[in-house]
């Protein structure tokens, strides 16, 4: 953070304040961060491997969480899961409750062999942008736009316009399916039209992969 230096992410988030970047100096492995402040990880080119998972006593299963009311950046570097950790295993890469942006950045779920969701999008405002990709391994679920207001959260917007890929399954609650903005990015599942952002329609790329691509309306002269 500027100048001064952590051993561990875990230090950095601890120490940082509102507003605050870190910055991780070379790849490495550690425990999972629960992030309550308003915050930008730039991972720098890096990748950061959840090996110890946070959570709930007795359900320690998250990487990264992000609690509600902050904005938080995550760019420029890998976030990855390991099946070699102390305790449980990863099971979710990132929760989320905030406004968070993703660019530049890739989610890799693939490390794990218990994941469920790389990515879930309980409340805020979502992002994802730049060359971001998520990834999940077979079966997992890469992002999920999820109604959490029974337990007093705001309904999540999830906004997708990124030149990366989106590997595996994605997960929305029907009731908020327009709450999930997809204006580019390739994807190894169908998408719905009620996922696609405004002026955008499905397609299928006929390599295995899907997208959107704008709907044009003719012009008459």
């Amino acid at each position: 953070i500027g100048e001064e230096k952590f051993d561990s992410l875990e230090a950095a988030v601890a120490a940082a304040e509102d507003g605050d970047t870190i910055v991780l100096q070379q790849s490495t492995t550690g425990a999972g961060v629960v992030i309550d402040k308003s915050i930008t990880i730039d991972l720098n080119g890096k990748t950061y491997t959840v090996n110890k998972c946070i959570g709930s006593s007795g359900t320690q299963t998250l990487g990264i969480q992000i609690l509600k009311d902050n904005d938080v950046t995550i760019k420029n570097g890998t976030l990855a899961a390991t099946t070699v950790t102390e305790g449980k295993p990863v099971k979710m890469l990132v929760q989320n409750y905030a406004n968070l942006t993703l660019t530049d950045v890739t989610l890799d779920g693939t490390g794990s062999a218990e994941m469920q969701y790389v990515l879930s999008n309980n409340s805020g405002e979502v992002n994802i942008t730049g060359q971001t990709n998520i990834t999940a391994p077979d079966g997992a679920v890469a992002f999920d736009v999820y109604d959490y207001t029974s337990a007093g959260y705001s309904v999540p917007v999830v906004n997708v316009n990124t030149s990366g890929k989106i590997t595996g399954n994605i997960e929305v609650t029907e009731e908020i399916a327009e709450n999930l903005n997809i204006s580019s990015g390739i994807f190894t599942v169908p998408i719905d039209e009620k996922w696609c952002a405004e002026g955008f329609e499905p397609t299928d790329n006929g390599n295995g992969t899907y997208g959107v691509k704008l709907h044009y309306v003719a012009e008459i002269n």
